[in-house]
């Protein structure tokens, strides 16, 4: 069986005539709206039919409007008593007997804006007005003190801009937001309004700029009265924003460049040269990425992440795109294959106060120069090989940290080339003569070399002595 969408109530006696009451006739009639009209009536023909007609999805088809548009007719008639809306799955309508609910009747504004609805509905044209619409008009003018032909003149703009078949709710939208701005009686609108055509010739300028020949619309001259007022740019800003986009084949639109402008706003850019500058900048931390990248054998579609994870940071450290690209092109051929890598070069290089070329090139210098040295005291051990990080920590240990010149590292070297381990012994003697004050090569050369297993004198030290000794020893640097 067919559930029926609409239905008599117990007390509505029928003949399957459809009766229509004179009250209705004399009361609600003349103030509803025509599509309600239209609705109550099919309902009250299809009331005692449990066919598939007798169903909400046949009057949206029938009507012309939406299945939600349907239970909003039904809910104006059950708001002035003439129907009941049971909470049911599917929806029922029940239609009561008028007579019988006359004293219970709501008349909610039925009256009061009957003239109000024929010239908003005049201004729609052919788009009927649904009663939940209607009541948003309503609440503008009862709960926030709009006047009646305040929203009439506003509607009017509206259409006018916009062209017949405008959603009633556009119109709601703008009154919402001109309300924001102390909008509420005629005057107020014609002001409004007024203002809004003397920035149309501006827009129009912007738009034209976009390569767009549209008419601007209300939307639009709302935009510029923010980018103009609240934001506080210049025209010639905004025009200059536009070119710039597109000189860079971005797509624009009046979206797009409300999108720019307000990250200007907010980043405090709102000249010209301001904008320009950081736009530069924009583009030398994409070509920064792109060119460590290419030396790096890494390739990415979007830069955006790695710009904002990786080179912001450096060129916040004072590196600069000639210097990040050589130490890049060293990386190549090494171990340094990610980002990451690259960024843990970049910050011990930091940490070591390099950021500069000239500073970057010293450091090289240096250390091969060092490297050139230890290659000396591996030659003299007798090891075929170059220096590698283990070479150069004891190097720096010996010439460093223990004070001793080249030539007695050297002498010491000669000493301990025929060893099994020959850097080991190396440290042994070294160590040795560091701990006895032997660092000149003539004191070296007269120095007894003894590194063999030495016995160990068992003192009677506290364990509070012993934990000292030991934090010590852990605040050595090396």
């Amino acid at each position: 069986m067919v559930m029926s969408f609409c239905r008599y109530s117990p007390s509505f006696k029928n003949d399957n005539k459809i009766m229509l009451d004179s009250t209705f006739v004399s009361e609600f009639l003349p103030a509803a709206p025509d599509m309600c009209v239209k609705a109550y009536i099919l309902g009250l023909s299809k009331c005692n039919m449990d066919d598939a007609e007798n169903s909400l999805e046949f009057f949206s088809k029938t009507l012309k409007i939406s299945e939600d548009d349907v239970v909003s007719i039904f809910k104006y008639w059950e708001d002035l008593g003439l129907v009941q809306i049971l909470n049911t799955t599917p929806i029922e309508v029940r239609f009561l007997p008028i007579i019988s609910n006359a004293k219970n009747i709501k008349k909610y504004k039925v009256d009061k804006y009957a003239s109000f609805n024929l010239q908003v509905q005049e201004l729609f044209g052919s788009r009927m007005i649904m009663p939940n619409e209607f009541a948003e008009f309503y609440n503008l003018i009862e709960h926030h003190q709009m006047e009646e032909n305040a929203i009439i003149t506003l509607i009017k703009f509206c259409v006018d801009n916009k062209g017949f078949g405008l959603s009633p709710n556009y119109c709601i939208v703008v009154a919402k937001n001109w309300l924001k701005e102390g909008v509420r009686t005629v005057a107020d609108v014609e002001r409004k309004i007024e203002e809004l055509g003397i920035v149309s010739d501006n827009m129009s300028l912007i738009l034209s700029a976009m390569g767009s020949k549209r008419k601007p619309q209300l939307e639009d001259k709302e935009l510029l009265k923010k980018w103009l007022e609240d934001y506080g740019f210049e025209l010639n800003v905004i025009i200059f924003v536009v070119k710039n986009l597109k000189a860079k084949k971005r797509h624009v639109d009046v979206n797009v460049l409300d999108e720019y402008l307000s990250k200007f706003y907010e980043m405090k850019l709102t000249s010209i040269k301001e904008i320009e500058n950081y736009e530069n900048e924009k583009d030398n931390m994409f070509n920064i990425a792109k060119t460590v990248n290419q030396q790096l054998g890494l390739y990415y579609d979007d830069l955006t992440i790695e710009i904002d994870k990786f080179v912001v940071p450096w060129l916040n450290m004072g590196f600069d795109a000639e210097t990040l690209k050589i130490i890049a092109n060293n990386c190549h051929g090494t171990t340094i294959k990610t980002l990451e890598g690259f960024n843990g070069i970049i910050v011990k290089l930091f940490k070591l106060g390099i950021t500069t070329l000239d500073g970057y090139n010293k450091y090289l210098s240096d250390n091969l120069k060092v490297d050139g040295l230890i290659n000396e005291v591996l030659n003299a051990l007798n090891l075929n090989r170059v220096a590698n990080n283990s070479d150069r920590t004891f190097y720096k240990i010996w010439s460093v940290d223990w004070g001793f010149n080249q030539d007695v590292i050297l002498y010491a070297a000669d000493l301990s080339k025929d060893k099994a381990n020959a850097i080991a012994y190396l440290n042994k003697i070294l160590s040795n003569w560091n701990s006895e004050g032997v660092h000149t090569i003539d004191k070296a050369k007269q120095a007894k070399i003894d590194t063999g297993e030495q016995n160990f004198i068992h003192n009677n030290y506290s364990k509070e002595q012993i934990k000292s000794l030991i934090t010590n020893l852990d605040e050595v640097e090396v």
